[in-house]
């Protein structure tokens, strides 16, 4: 076995697997070879679990392949997809080797096929598979894995030509050896369909253009033959290539593609059946991948058109916000912003920020937006808001706030953001009217939303960024009560190659800011984990507040690692959250005491704390006290003395609660 006494594993601590719309753990294994434990090729397999995760993560495709030893040579190859950083690739290869123990035991010949990666290991040099006068598409073995349910109400003939239509977009882009993606042979696209349909094709590195192209067209023709019984998704994969599609988000990052959905169709008939069909799928998929990057090229240029013929012509004062406009933003023109908002009236006032008011606006076109009206904006203010715009115009995450552009005259400043009609996470802590109460599941998705928008400012973004500011306020809530992290007018950036700086005084929020921050100004990553894992205990407990100058109420961290060590922390938690998820409520406020120690150095990653959450397999290490943990309310009284920067949270009574639930560990 290889998870016997001769196993090292390099990347035991794996620190990120994203999660997917449907995880994937599916085995090949080729049971007519194998190994004896501690056999010189089990000795050569252990270097390919050691190095293979290592040299994949740290490939900027994403890919490697290694060999090892002399007698009983192993060979290794590694494939993370195309949107997965250099953490969650390593740990998707570490937990594949780990897989491949079990489903494969002993077997010389296995691929592992994760959600986020592939991995193939043998006694043979199988790379000479793809020479020119060995390559044969027919005889791939595919996995296909087809949904469980279909797409309610749409005609199967239109939802195949949507989903065709994306499919063969990312396909011909994919095989493109010329273009500009940021990971040779990788391609996401979505249709504007109902439901929308988004895909994403990839292929080895070390394939030609034209075994790209061919690889994938026999997938499109797997999956266009599943087609025919209408599945929401359907995902076709070889070693050496991936075709998929889902009726949800399943790839991080901006979407390289976007097509118009297809008109519907008076009469279409559905695909072929049988081993016939399938064959003509295939040669219509590989048809379609060479004619397609012409029709592509027109597809963008229709595009960048309709993107860009709303730009409108800045004013020419000298403002530093005048910079931006090389940003993907649009400059708006006052007279617009007024007629959105109705001359930023009263009743459209969505609140007041911290260098203004927020209206909600209506643009000629339908549209609805954010304004945020700003006062006073000179010196530091305009530094710090001129920083929030410079930021956010280049961020493009779906856990983030998207600024859609400005108007910037002499000391006029308007920022327009996308409308977030749920408005602040605050607002649920804290009200607890009919419809103001989230259920396990919205709440989990928030924690695991947040903690993927961390995640790109700290480890995804050109800039590494420390948001410096998380709180319930500054976290939105969309229509699918989806989390976006706003208000950057503090964030900080580290430089290339730089882990923490220093500050000469502390600004955010008493109770959410770690105590090397506090006391000393230090600014790292860390600090944010230390934000969050308060984040995640207020949405657990539907605390609004965590801190308290009343000399009677106990800090939030204290009340919780109290009922933590005595077993009773499910008296803490709100009780309308359902018991059925209990030990995953548990798991989470489990992670959020781990990100609150006192000690940076004890926080986890935010990569580990996604693959903690996302993992309930994984054993959680025990952890210290938190931070801010007071025997006496002196200690708390001294810390805010010493602080005049902090601004304190609005305090409110607490609910008491008297469920108890142990915690299995």
């Amino acid at each position: 076995m290889l998870a016997g006494n001769g196993i090292i594993f390099a990347m035991a601590t794996v620190l990120l697997l994203l999660p997917s719309a449907r995880p994937q753990v599916i085995s090949s294994c080729d049971a007519s070879t194998t190994f004896a434990p501690n056999s010189p090729f089990q000795a050569n397999l252990n270097f390919l679990v050691a190095a293979l995760p290592a040299n994949a993560s740290s490939s900027p495709a994403g890919f490697a392949n290694l060999s090892a030893g002399t007698a009983s040579r192993a060979y290794g190859m590694a494939l993370c997809r195309g949107d997965a950083n250099a953490s969650s690739c390593a740990a998707c290869l570490t937990v594949a080797f780990r897989a491949a123990a079990v489903n494969c035991s002993n077997n010389t010949g296995v691929v592992m096929y994760e959600d986020d990666c592939v991995l193939r290991f043998a006694n043979n040099q199988f790379l000479d598979f793809l020479d020119a006068d060995q390559w044969q598409p027919g005889e791939l073995s595919t996995k296909i894995i087809p949904a469980n349910t279909s797409v309610p109400s749409v005609p199967a003939a239109w939802f195949s030509a949507a989903a065709t239509s994306i499919l063969t977009a990312a396909l011909a882009a994919s095989s493109n050896s010329t273009a500009a993606n940021a990971k040779k042979y990788f391609a996401t696209g979505e249709v504007d369909f109902d439901p929308r349909i988004y895909a994403l094709a990839q292929c080895v590195p070390v394939l030609t253009p034209a075994q790209c192209s061919s690889c994938l067209g026999i997938l499109l023709g797997e999956i266009q033959f599943e087609l025919s019984s209408k599945p929401l998704w359907v995902t076709s994969r070889v070693e050496w290539c991936d075709l998929r599609y889902s009726v949800q988000p399943f790839y991080e990052g901006e979407t390289m593609l976007h097509l118009q959905a297809p008109p519907s169709p008076s009469s279409v008939t559905g695909p072929q059946t049988g081993a016939a069909g399938k064959k003509r799928s295939s040669a219509a998929a590989i048809s379609a991948g060479i004619v397609c990057p012409l029709l592509l090229i027109l597809i963008l240029s229709v595009f960048l058109f309709t993107r860009f013929r709303t730009r409108i012509k800045s004013t020419e004062y000298d403002n530093p916000f005048k910079k931006i406009s090389r940003a993907q933003c649009v400059i708006f023109d006052l007279l617009s912003l007024e007629e959105a908002t109705e001359n930023f009236s009263e009743r459209n006032k969505l609140g007041e920020g911290g260098f203004g008011a927020v209206y909600k606006g209506i643009l000629a076109d339908g549209q609805e937006i954010a304004v945020k009206k700003l006062l006073g904006t000179a010196g530091h203010g305009l530094h710090q808001l001129h920083n929030e715009v410079l930021l956010l115009a280049e961020l493009q995450h779906k856990n983030l706030v998207r600024l859609q552009g400005f108007y910037s005259h002499r000391q006029d400043t308007l920022l327009v953001y996308e409308y977030i009609e749920n408005g602040s996470l605050d607002n649920y802590l804290s009200d607890n009217r009919e419809g103001h109460t989230l259920t396990w599941e919205q709440r989990y998705n928030i924690i695991l939303g947040i903690a993927k928008g961390i995640l790109y400012l700290h480890e995804d973004s050109s800039m590494r960024i420390i948001h410096r500011d998380l709180k319930p306020n500054n976290i939105l809530l969309g229509e699918g009560m989806e989390p976006k992290i706003a208000d950057f007018g503090l964030a900080r950036l580290l430089g290339e190659g730089h882990t923490h700086t220093k500050t000469s005084g502390a600004a955010g929020t008493l109770g959410y800011m770690a105590p090397e921050y506090v006391n000393h100004g230090r600014v790292s990553p860390k600090i944010d984990i230390f934000s969050y894992g308060v984040l995640v205990l207020q949405i657990i407990t539907r605390r609004r507040e965590c801190w308290s100058d009343d000399s009677n109420t106990v800090n939030l961290l204290t009340e919780v690692w109290n009922h933590w060590k005595k077993g009773t922390i499910s008296q803490m938690m709100d009780q309308t959250l359902d018991e059925h998820c209990r030990n995953q409520q548990l798991r989470c406020v489990h992670v959020a005491l781990m990100c609150v120690q006192a000690g940076s150095g004890d926080r986890p990653e935010i990569s580990t704390i996604i693959y903690m959450l996302t993992r309930d397999n994984i054993e959680l290490q025990p952890m210290e006290e938190p931070a801010f943990f007071f025997g006496s309310f002196s200690h708390r009284r001294n810390l805010h003395s010493s602080n005049s920067n902090f601004v304190l949270e609005d305090i409110i009574s607490v609910n008491e609660v008297t469920v108890t639930e142990p915690y299995p560990r």
